[in-house]
């Protein structure tokens, strides 16, 4: 098991990182879908941030995964399925930021985002209302 301080912030904090994320990425998509901005007037910021705010996200999901309690299979499929996508998109946002250039994101037209909006609202609705088992019952108490 992990111990010690930055365990348990990274217990505590990576949920979080996580929903604002998604709640994030869905409002972006809503704005994209609203202005119909494309891919090449997106600024750069938004890609630092979520690969900062991405990996301490997928870092917690992948750790603590055990010391979820679910609430049915729904959502343990749903929790490795935004460690996927979460992952991937750390990755590609990176590379973005690497290369300096959105034309990675060229093969994603304006529609994807009606659809990319309906599931980042589901992961950040999810993300916002994950529980974690007490650290006592989790056996992931620090000494």
């Amino acid at each position: 098991m992990i111990q010690g301080r930055p365990h348990i912030l990274l217990r505590a904090n990576f949920a979080k990182a996580v929903a604002v994320i998604y709640t994030a990425g869905t409002v972006a998509h809503l704005l994209r879908l609203i202005y119909r901005f494309t891919w090449q007037e997106m600024p750069y910021f938004p890609d630092g941030i979520l690969s900062i705010l991405g990996t301490i996200g997928v870092a917690g999901l992948v750790l603590f995964a055990r010391e979820v309690d679910y609430r049915g299979a729904w959502e343990r499929v749903t929790h490795w399925l935004i460690v996927a996508h979460l992952g991937v998109s750390v990755v590609v946002h990176m590379w973005i930021l690497v290369v300096h250039s959105h034309e990675l994101l060229a093969p994603f037209s304006f529609s994807y985002s009606y659809f990319a909006a309906v599931y980042f609202a589901f992961f950040a609705w999810r993300s916002w209302t994950m529980r974690l088992v007490p650290l006592a019952a989790s056996g992931s108490e620090p000494e």
